[in-house]
């Protein structure tokens, strides 16, 4: 994986984040001309969604490698280093090589006339060309934002699937939940399937309905767990694949409710519920246990429709408020976010600010081991990071093993 020292061409990949976002499709359609249109070498599944959407790129490529298949994942953003964006067979790619497609990318954007692709656009290139040049069966590509403007919608997609649709990033996408619809449905190809989780807005559904006609294929479930549905979904994918719907062995850190071994003295939970649909789903799993409760949360335009959840969650004992970074927006300041959470639990329960999240998560651990009680931690992708990044540092822990995230694909 990345040393701490970046090498020039980190430098510069680095250097794209703040030339911000851009939706469209012009520079990355251009991108690809350059680099010889190594997406045209393999079938993607393309897949978008508010939430869940990585999980269930996740469990396909496990089932797909328990079928025999080579299979690229592209996903984002990334816990600890970028590589993991890249994973093919279920596992990330090396830095040498990922560093090589980069230079091939940045020689390419600067050719005349000179092109600059976003950081999101050059992590997408890197992992067309790591499974072109690895000779992939077939690739699952997550979306970045949106959908039919986004740079993954230039993939070689032959089937298509879109999990839940709930209002978010509105200004970007829209303010209204058919608008956010409308972007996601945008990833359908004319003639190939396009799998949708059921929504229970019937207008949502006339737009899915209107865009894909009979190529449309809705998913119901019944499961009110998460990662389950996630599975039962990937299945449903899997059998028009003509893949056998193996039980996945999946390893996905911080995306699902996954217990989280910082210390042997308690039980520590991890899920980087991000927005509303997230949270009402993992705090809905939670058990009656008493907890302590470890957040750090980016910036959000509603932030106490986020949280308004937590009022449901009487077993919260303690709360630790904490600090991430990563990611386009910023953190949002431990004390800002005590404001609205000291509103949602009962006054009795102790907040306490500690800034560093490996400080704060220390401390969480000290005070549920005097407690005798669990750790819920949550809010950030990055917060899960930057914990899980001490973690392997502290035990001196194979990072690529603990990144792969399902076992290698069983050939005969």
């Amino acid at each position: 994986m990345t040393s701490n020292d970046e090498t020039e061409i980190r430098s510069w990949l680095t250097s794209r984040i703040g030339i911000g976002m851009s939706l469209g499709l012009e520079t990355c359609d251009e991108m690809l001309n350059r680099l010889g249109r190594p997406e045209k070498n393999f079938p993607c599944i393309h897949v978008a969604g508010s939430n869940g959407k990585g999980t269930l790129c996740a469990n396909l490529s496990s089932i797909g490698s328990r079928n025999g298949e080579l299979i690229g994942v592209f996903t984002s953003p990334h816990l600890i280093n970028i590589e993991e964006r890249t994973r093919i067979d279920g596992k990330p790619i090396k830095t040498e090589i990922y560093d090589r497609y980069l230079n091939q990318i940045r020689l390419a954007a600067e050719k005349i006339p000179e092109i600059y692709p976003t950081y999101f656009e050059i992590t997408f290139l890197v992992s067309i060309l790591a499974f072109s040049e690895a000779g992939v069966d077939r690739a699952i590509i997550e979306t970045g934002l949106g959908g039919r403007l986004d740079a993954s919608r230039l993939c070689n997609a032959d089937l298509c699937a879109i999990t839940t649709i709930s209002k978010e990033h509105t200004e970007i996408l829209g303010n209204s939940i058919e608008q956010i619809a409308k972007e996601k449905a945008g990833i359908y190809r004319e003639g190939n399937p396009l799998f949708c989780f059921y929504n229970k807005f019937k207008n949502v559904r006339n737009i899915f309905e209107e865009v894909a006609g009979d190529d449309l294929v809705w998913f119901k479930s019944n499961k009110t767990n998460a990662f389950e549905t996630s599975f039962e979904y990937a299945s449903l994918i899997s059998k028009s694949l003509g893949w056998k719907p193996h039980l996945s062995q999946l390893n996905w850190l911080g995306r699902t409710e996954t217990n989280f071994p910082w210390s042997p003295l308690v039980t520590s939970r991890i899920s980087a519920a991000h927005n509303y649909e997230s949270f009402q789903n993992d705090i809905s799993q939670l058990d009656s246990n008493k907890k302590i409760l470890l957040i750090g949360m980016t910036r959000k335009s509603n932030l106490s429709m986020h949280l308004s959840e937590f009022s449901k969650q009487k077993n919260f004992i303690g709360v630790v408020i904490t600090e991430v970074s990563g990611g386009r927006n910023p953190t949002i300041p431990a004390e800002e976010l005590e404001k609205e959470i000291s509103k949602l639990i009962h006054k009795h329960v102790i907040i306490t600010r500690i800034q560093n999240p490996v400080e704060a998560m220390d401390f969480a651990v000290k005070s549920a081991s005097t407690e005798d009680c669990e750790i819920f931690i949550t809010g950030s992708i990055y917060l899960i990071g930057h914990l899980l990044k001490e973690h392997v540092k502290r035990n001196s822990l194979d990072l690529d093993e603990i990144m792969k995230i399902h076992p290698p694909r069983e050939t005969e």
